[in-house]
Order: structure tokens, then C-alpha cells, then sequence
């Protein structure tokens, strides 16, 4: 109900070039519902990109414009069915289904007309991207804010130019120490494909790799509220953290496990060691892919699940690590150059 009622301003957002990430996942639902919702929005946008061009539309251009748009609502509301017009209900969340979109329709012909001062001012939104490379190394960033980001190997985070004034939002998919300023009138949000994470001012490390099916946020200090996001890009459940508590998320279900952990910042990535406290071997696995830029197969589905512990340098190479994990020789290893196959 809520997206019904906002999809006009949405879609006057994504004609300004204003949209975020999550509207832009209800406006693509919202598209994908209907082919009358596509074809009433491309008409919307048709007379909004003029604002593209260097001069402004004719008067009988707009009016031209208009009646098309006007003929579109008209015939929505021929077709609706006379038993949905009967019901005093139906018929008054009709008309303001109708009136919807005619002010969106108007009032993007008035964004196309606009004013000169408007149009001036105007500056389309532009991301900085980061993208760190596959290999036993890190990236150290700092927002414009102060806050430090520390990104670990085959990570990718962006942010806008927006970022600093009345938006502190940035996008992950990888893993990343985060140590953000505090600013209590405006939140720091990390997004991920998976899950929305908004702090204050907070110490705190999110493991979130897009091609992953699990996601881990740890707090050090400060305070987390964090949600689940469906593959709708609906938000799940409200959770809360507290220093020396991780979320593990459960990206086929959507679930968030909430455990206690004791946290050595010395035994973590930030210091280039990378410690395993009774994991599954497909688990480590996983992270040393990412970490080595490698791909790893796993041929013995006996030991996919067999759990081990252990600390060894991010600055030794892989076979070196795959040795000291095998240290009770559960299984042999071949590798070809970046292919690796655990037998």
C-alpha cells in the first residue's frame, strides 16, 4: 500500500535523476506489474527528456503532450468494470488512481517547462567507486566526513556526491571495517544486496559478498540497528546490536542470527591475519577465493562440512594455507595456477 501511494514521487525522482537504490527497486516492481504501468511511464518520461535538449518544448507541443496522456487516463477509466465503479469504495480508490497520475503528468510537463534557475542548478548525482583487487591485500579510504573504510580484497563500495550533507549512504558488496563519525543528525547507512545497516557513530566489520548466500556484521563499539532485505527489496525485521555481538544473515531465508563473540581486532583482517574459530572447510574456502582471487572446487563432499581453527598470515601464499589447514592430511590438493581442487 505504502509503495502504491508513492510511486508518483518516485517517479518524479527518477526523471530528476534523484532516485535511490531502494526505490528504484519498487519502481522496477511497480514497471513489471502491469505492461499499462510501462506504457503510462514511458509516456511521462517521453515528455520529461526534452529537458535533455538545449531548447524548451512548443506550447503545442506540451498540449499535445498532454492530450496523449490525458487520452491514457481516459482510457483506463473506460476500462474499468461497472462492478468495481458500483462500489462507493472501489470507485473513490479509483479516481484517486486516476488523479495520481494525472499529477504526475502534470507536474513532470511542469518540470520539463521549468524555470531557468531550476535547470541551472541541477547537477546529476555521481558515484565514487571503489574496487579492490583479488590477492592478500586492502584499500583505506576516507569519506569526506572523516570516517575511515577499510575494504578488503575483491571488495566494491561506492558513494555520491551527495555523501557528507544530509546523506551519509554508501553501497558494499565485499567486506569492510568501518570506523564512521558521529553525527546524530544524520545516520551513516551501509546497503548490500541482502541487508541495511544504520549506525551513529560505531566501530563495526560487514562480511557481505553478493555471490555469498551468507552475510556477517560484527559490532566492536557503538550501537547497529540492522534489517534483512527480501528479494523483493522489502525490509524483515528490525534487529538491534551491541558491541561484541555479530549478525549472521541467512541470505535463502532472510533470517538474522544474533551470538555473542569475543573480538581480537590483532587476530582479523585489519591486521592482515586471518583467523578461523571451528569453521566448515567450504566456509574458509569460500573466504580464501575471495581473498586470493582463486577458485576452489571441492570434489570430496565428505569434508565440505569438517571444521577446523586456525590463524596464518594474509601475507602467505595459498598453498602454504591450504597446508596449514590440512595439517592432519583429511585431504589432498591440486592446483593450476588459479584453480585449485580439494580431493
Amino acid at each position: 500500500m505504502e509503495r502504491n501511494n508513492n510511486i508518483e514521487r518516485i517517479i518524479v525522482r527518477y526523471l530528476q535523476n534523484n532516485i535511490t537504490e531502494d526505490e528504484m527497486r519498487l519502481l522496477m516492481s511497480w514497471l513489471n506489474e502491469d505492461p499499462a504501468n510501462k506504457e503510462m511511464f514511458f509516456q511521462i518520461k517521453k515528455v520529461h527528456d526534452l529537458n535533455n535538449t538545449d531548447t524548451y518544448p512548443t506550447t503545442e507541443y506540451i498540449n499535445e503532450s498532454w492530450e496523449r496522456i490525458a487520452n491514457k487516463i481516459s482510457n483506463v477509466s473506460e476500462s474499468v468494470g461497472e462492478a468495481e465503479r458500483a462500489s462507493a469504495g472501489s470507485r473513490k480508490r479509483w479516481l484517486l488512481s486516476i488523479g495520481k497520475y494525472a499529477a504526475v503528468a502534470i507536474l513532470c510537463i511542469g518540470l520539463t517547462l521549468g524555470v531557468q534557475a531550476f535547470l541551472e542548478s541541477y547537477k546529476p548525482v555521481v558515484y565514487t567507486a571503489i574496487d579492490t583487487e583479488s590477492g592478500p591485500r586492502m584499500s583505506h579510504i576516507t569519506l569526506p566526513d572523516g570516517t575511515r573504510v577499510m575494504l578488503n580484497a575483491s571488495s566494491k563500495f561506492n558513494y555520491s556526491t551527495k555523501y557528507g550533507t544530509s546523506l551519509r549512504e554508501v553501497y558494499l558488496d565485499g567486506e569492510a571495517f568501518f570506523d564512521v563519525v558521529k553525527n546524530p543528525k544524520v545516520p551513516f547507512v551501509v546497503k548490500t544486496s541482502k541487508q541495511r545497516i544504520e549506525v551513529l557513530g560505531t566501530t563495526f566489520n560487514v562480511l557481505d559478498y553478493a555471490s555469498d548466500d551468507y552475510a556477517i556484521t560484527t559490532l566492536v563499539s557503538g550501537s547497529v540497528k540492522m534489517q534483512a532485505i527480501d528479494k523483493d527489496g522489502n525490509y524483515k525485521e528490525m534487529h538491534y546490536l551491541k558491541p561484541n555481538q555479530q549478525a549472521f544473515v541467512d541470505k535463502n531465508t532472510d533470517k538474522i542470527i544474533l551470538s555473542s563473540v569475543k573480538i581480537d581486532l590483532s587476530k582479523t583482517w585489519v591486521n592482515k591475519i586471518y583467523h578461523f574459530n571451528n569453521e566448515p572447510l567450504s566456509l574458509i574456502l569460500q573466504r580464501l577465493e575471495k581473498i586470493y582471487g582463486v577458485n576452489i572446487a571441492i570434489e570430496n563432499a565428505k569434508i565440505k562440512d569438517v571444521r577446523y581453527t586456525g590463524t596464518f598470515e594474509l601475507n602467505l601464499p595459498i598453498d602454504q594455507v591450504i597446508d596449514i589447514i590440512n595439517y592432519d592430511k583429511q585431504f589432498s590438493c591440486v592446483i593450476n595456477d588459479d584453480k585449485i581442487t580439494i580431493q
